[in-house]
């Protein structure tokens, strides 16, 4: 294997370790944060490599370019079901507390209305004692 194959061999190497360690965690969203630029910017290095060959400045635009696009696709995704969930969260903790203050306010109803029940069947009785 000649020395540029092997440079190849280990950049897509590299680039099929990201692009599984970004679906390690299968959508739940908590993989980790810039994940996405950094598997885009070695895939854009890599790119670049094989287009332009030793090009430093081609491999850095490649970078920068494949960063960019790794992080408007994978990261803000990652960003946007987090606060998807964030929203989610807070949804449910609030119709929880609604459900508690429904329930606290039936139940003081029905407390106030055994106890005026009582107060009604004791004043019945002392008029039947009399």
């Amino acid at each position: 294997m000649s020395t540029g194959k092997g440079y190849i061999a280990i950049l897509l190497a590299g680039v099929a370790t990201l692009a599984l360690a970004g679906c390690e965690q299968g959508g739940s969203g908590t993989g980790s944060p810039g994940l996405g630029t950094a598997a885009g910017a070695v895939a854009g290095v890599g790119a670049s490599r094989l287009l332009f060959g030793n090009s430093t400045t081609a491999m850095l635009l490649g970078g920068a370019a494949g960063g960019l696009a790794g992080n408007m696709t994978l990261d803000r995704q990652q960003e946007e079901r987090q606060r998807k969930q964030a929203v989610e969260s807070r949804r449910t903790e609030q119709q929880r507390q609604l459900d508690f203050e429904r329930q606290r306010a039936l139940q003081a109803e029905q407390t106030r209305i055994e106890i005026e029940e009582q107060r009604l069947f004791n004043e019945w009785r002392r008029q039947q004692a009399k």
